[in-house]
């Protein structure tokens, strides 16, 4: 067909705060600023996110107060739809679009026309998961003070680069991201006259090649252009998981900042173990603690027997009430994405438990709230508690309300759950694994600020994970 350059399956893509930047010692004072790092002209530079859109432009991590008009080479629009109006976007949020037609033609081949438009949810830029909302708010969101969860981390919010300019380009829907979609986002992204994209989404691992990935294909064509393109490597968490290998595309793996938060776990002996949670409720006094695997249920609702083994990981339906009423339960979490941390304190509140102690077996260091008092532990600290239920004739624990604590083990380490190199398409190229602190030495001065940003746009749960490779 003429113009037509190549042509590949429309295949379906997945989705991959308040102390970060003073972490990393990107600070608002310029007396603060690292040597070759300038954070000056940000106003002129353009993030475009590929991603599910930005949920509330209302918000004041979007506000535009205070900036100047936006820039007269920029050739973007608002795209208007369904809760989204040409004053959602301003001097901040400049550019808005959506795409549905690889999505449609693909769920809607299946035959199923209702699913396909209720998974699209709104019909326009607004984001309705929060994910690209994230993204962008990482990168680029305006200062918000007095920001906290339940208390926990308390200080003020704000992206890496406040005062840069934002653009999305709604790709991701409920049930995924379609490859036409993208490669239209990217097109248009070039187009409008963006000077970074951030594209926190990828295919499954193994990548196949290149010349098959619409995000490879896509990024080139940025590349191309002198638009620098950076990617989230996944969260698969295995060694040689990476995706978006490609090497005209800087791909970013998680790590930690210095900041945990902790929920000591004070066993009967006295003896206080470190846990980490973000569940901020309050036991009034130590109780029984035993194991989760003691209290299995022989029957459950469908008949189902239940090995001391299934319950150990407190799955639905798994516990004895009898037994679990008014105790701390320790429960087994594998890792899998399969089962749900928050998922095991529902379990365990509703046989009666009065709190958890979760044994985190792939150690992923990764703190969430719960709905009863919880605090996850690694293996090691798992075995100690281990060992003193079972040579106390009644242990007993309690769980104290997390804390946020600063400093307290080195950082940044690679994340357990961030996919790591090597590359398994070209060796040679080490994904993930560059340094940000050897490239002012490469990059031309007047490119540092898009460097910079670009490296750091998915700080708090995206940073560069330097010589991965070897990990």
């Amino acid at each position: 067909m003429p113009g037509v350059v190549s042509m590949f399956p429309n295949l379906k893509r997945s989705l991959h705060t308040t102390h970060s930047w003073d972490f990393i010692g990107l600070g608002t004072n310029e007396e603060m600023e690292i040597p070759g790092f300038s954070t000056k002209n940000q106003e002129n530079v353009i993030i475009g996110f590929i991603d599910t859109g930005v949920i509330w432009p209302q918000s004041p991590s979007f506000s535009d107060v205070g900036m100047p008009e936006v820039p007269s080479r920029w050739k973007g629009q608002c795209q208007v739809g369904e809760s989204f109006t040409q004053s959602s976007c301003n001097k901040k949020v400049i550019g808005a679009r959506y795409y549905l037609s690889g999505y449609e033609a693909e769920e809607r081949s299946h035959g199923d026309y209702m699913n396909a438009d209720k998974a699209a949810n709104f019909k326009s830029p607004r984001d309705s998961s929060g994910h690209g909302s994230h993204t962008a708010s990482i990168a680029a969101g305006r200062y918000v003070s007095d920001m906290n969860y339940n208390g926990l981390g308390a200080g003020g919010a704000r992206g890496g680069a406040p005062m840069s300019r934002i653009s999305v380009y709604k790709t991701c829907w409920d049930s995924g991201c379609y490859d036409a979609d993208l490669l239209a986002a990217f097109d248009d992204a070039i187009r409008d006259g963006v000077d970074i994209l951030s594209v926190s989404l990828g295919p499954n691992y193994p990548e196949a090649d290149y010349f098959n990935d619409a995000i490879s294909i896509g990024s080139i064509h940025a590349t191309s252009h002198g638009i620098l393109v950076v990617s989230s490597a996944g969260n698969v968490g295995s060694r040689g998981s990476a995706t978006n290998l490609a090497p005209w595309m800087l791909t970013v793996g998680a790590s930690s900042t210095d900041r945990e938060y902790t929920s000591s776990i004070v066993l009967g002996n006295g003896r206080e173990l470190m846990g980490e949670s973000l569940s901020s409720f309050k036991m009034n006094k130590s109780a029984r603690i035993i194991s989760a695997s003691e209290n299995y249920s022989a029957l459950n609702v469908s008949s189902q027997h239940f090995t001391p083994y299934q319950s150990s990981f407190c799955l639905d339906s798994s516990l004895n009430r009898t037994k679990a009423r008014g105790k701390i339960l320790i429960c087994r979490h594998s890792g899998s994405a399969e089962e749900p941390r928050l998922e095991k304190s529902l379990v365990v509140e509703k046989a009666g438990g009065l709190g958890m102690v979760m044994i985190d077996e792939a150690e992923n260091d990764v703190a969430i709230p719960f709905a009863i008092p919880t605090a996850t532990v690694r293996k090691e600290i798992g075995n100690k508690i281990f060992s003193y239920v079972n040579h106390t004739r009644k242990p007993s624990t309690l769980i104290l309300p997390v804390e946020t604590v600063l400093g307290s083990r080195p950082a940044p380490r690679v994340a357990a759950f961030s996919s790591k190199g090597p590359n398994s398409l070209t060796a040679e190229v080490l994904k993930v694994g560059s340094c940000v602190f050897r490239l002012k030495n490469v990059i031309e001065p007047e490119k540092q600020i898009y460097i910079y940003i670009y490296i750091y746009i998915y700080i708090y749960i995206f940073v560069c994970v330097c010589v991965s490779y070897l990990l």
